[in-house]
């Protein structure tokens, strides 16, 4: 049944295009007879910024976070199970042309309104609908590598039959889109397909596809252009109040009036058991020693870091990421230690049972930490959440153009300012303030870069970007394939090692990977095994053309491995 659903999903994607295939009912709105003033094209416009077009990588399929689940019902990333017939893969795909389909349907259609539009508007939205096909072509690009470039409609035969385009070739067509849709797209910080936006997807396309100097240049127009500058509260720029904030380049909209949030299985994930929650979410070990000690060196270098009170003299996002023991979250003293069998509601200031330790919950937080990044006191109340889905803001852009100036090896003075940018902020300072934070004092270019993939884990952990960047840099093997550690068990918990010991520390490697002697951990009953991933690099750095595609078309070659 499974394949069957694809099959007829794949069926209609290769059909998409056909002028002539139109089961519209002729009472009702289709393209043919659409598409003809300025109110027809936003309805279409409006159809590209659909949530389900907008793919974000999932954190729990890199090192940054663990499902209690194993990452949901199919996390084929994580075991390496990832297959031609693989629903993940054929999500990304189906959807992603669906959104290409829209946009080129739109495309199409929209010269016969020019007429009866102003042309400013006229313009705005073909550059919208360009940028977007961009952007959907290049996450294709980095999940698929070669891909069918299709930019207009095709007929069934013609569908049944296309190709993989080069890589390369489907790469200069989303450098043009971009280009041309900024050319024409306004200046303005508004959440839609703006300027900024088509630059700094240009940036991030070709920083994935290793094209430096292209990365470079246009993540430099992004920051020439003005519009954007840093937030100074790290914290509230993830809540819905920071939606306005002058970071923000483009994010998805969830909406509580609408009706449009996360689901109530997906938000108690997140939350704490006495709130309300499951505590299935949770930030890795890995996560939590990523980042750095208040003198900037990491974990294992810095004096400052003491395993029996781990969230102390660290890079404030620490705190600001996750949640800190023994403080007031969502209603409750938040505390996983083994023997903290009550806590207290602050709100009532009554004490009640601690369900988030696993002296009194089971399924309590495995590895003890709990997600606070983008979460506030509306997910508990309510069990829902409208969240705003980040896709691009400022940091991401600062960060880019300092990566692309190491890789380059070129201006690493600008490089090091970016970083320090980012790094200011989060210390709530100046990057000329260097009192008030650890700058980067490195000059090298191999330094800079241990700098740069460290400062990019902490500055942008939980919003859908490590995965890739562990793809990218083809670091994938030593990140994900890897033995996953939580708590002991209340029992086997040593107290006087709590939460973590002093006498197996982690490493931080310079690519920022956390790795940790799991042998002597778990022999120890310092830790204990909570699952065992893997990452097959033979094959898994591109994902598998759907198998249902390639039965309906044989034209379609499969990647290596599937």
């Amino acid at each position: 049944m499974k394949n069957l659903k694809y099959i007829i999903g794949s069926a209609l994607l290769l059909l998409w295009g056909c002028a002539d295939l139109d089961v519209t009912p002729k009472t009702a709105i289709s393209s043919g007879n659409f598409f003809t003033n300025a109110k027809e094209l936003e309805i279409g416009l409006n159809g590209l910024y659909d949530r389900n077009l907008w793919k974000v990588d999932q954190d729990y399929w890199s090192d940054d976070m663990l499902h209690r689940g194993g990452g949901g019902v199919d996390n084929d990333i994580s075991r390496a199970t990832l297959n031609s017939e693989s629903g993940l893969s054929g999500e990304y795909w189906r959807d992603l042309y669906d959104g290409i389909k829209r946009a080129n349907t739109l495309l199409e259609q929209m010269p016969g309104a020019r007429a009866n539009v102003n042309e400013s508007v006229y313009n705005r939205i073909e550059g919208e609908a360009r940028a977007i096909r961009a952007y959907f072509y290049s996450i294709l690009l980095t999940k698929f590598g070669d891909v069918p470039l299709i930019t207009k409609a095709v007929d069934v035969d013609d569908a049944l039959k296309l190709a993989r385009t080069p890589q390369a070739e489907v790469l200069q067509f989303v450098y043009n889109e971009l280009d041309a849709a900024a050319a024409v797209l306004p200046n303005a910080n508004a959440n839609r397909a703006t300027k900024g936006f088509a630059l700094g997807i240009k940036a991030r396309t070709a920083l994935y596809n290793n094209d430096f100097a292209v990365a470079r240049d246009a993540a430099r127009a992004v920051i020439d252009l003005g519009t954007y500058s840093l937030d100074p509260n790290f914290r509230n720029l993830f809540l819905k109040g920071g939606a306005s904030s002058k970071e923000m380049i483009y994010f998805v909209p969830l909406s509580f009036t609408l009706n449009v949030t996360l689901d109530n299985n997906t938000t108690r994930g997140y939350l704490p058991r006495n709130a309300g929650g499951f505590g299935a979410q949770m930030p890795t070990w890995e996560a939590f020693h990523a980042f750095e000690a208040a003198d900037g060196l990491p974990i294992d270098e810095s004096p400052l870091y003491n395993p029996r009170a781990p969230f102390a003299n660290r890079d404030p996002r620490l705190k600001q990421t996750i949640v800190e023991f023994g403080t007031d979250w969502l209603g409750y003293v938040y505390q996983p230690h083994p023997d903290s069998t009550r806590t207290i509601n602050t709100v009532t200031r009554v004490r009640v049972n601690n369900n988030d330790t696993r002296s009194v919950a089971t399924f309590a937080s495995f590895t003890g930490f709990l997600w606070k990044k983008g979460i506030e006191q509306s997910w508990a109340d309510t069990r829902l959440a409208d969240p705003n889905i980040i896709i691009l803001r400022y940091a991401d852009v600062l960060l880019m153009y300092a990566e692309a100036l190491i890789e380059l090896n070129e201006n690493l003075d600008a490089a090091r300012n970016a970083i320090n940018r980012v790094r200011a902020r989060a210390y709530g300072t100046t990057v000329a303030n260097t009192a008030a934070y650890p700058a980067v004092p490195e000059t090298s270019q191999t330094a800079l870069r241990t700098r740069l993939r460290r400062e990019r884990r902490t500055e942008l952990m939980l919003e859908g970007l490590r995965y890739q960047d562990l793809i990218r840099w083809r670091i994938a093997k030593k990140a994900l394939d890897r033995r996953v550690l939580g708590l002991p068990n209340p029992t086997d918990q040593i107290r006087s090692q709590w939460p973590f010991t002093t006498t197996i520390l982690p490493d931080v490697d310079p690519d920022g990977v956390v790795i940790f002697n799991v042998d002597a951990l778990i022999a120890n009953k310092y830790a204990r095994l909570l699952q065992d991933y893997d990452f097959d690099e033979s094959r898994m750095y591109l994902w598998p053309v759907p198998a249902a595609d390639r039965l309906l078309n044989p034209s379609l070659t499969q990647n290596s491995g599937y």
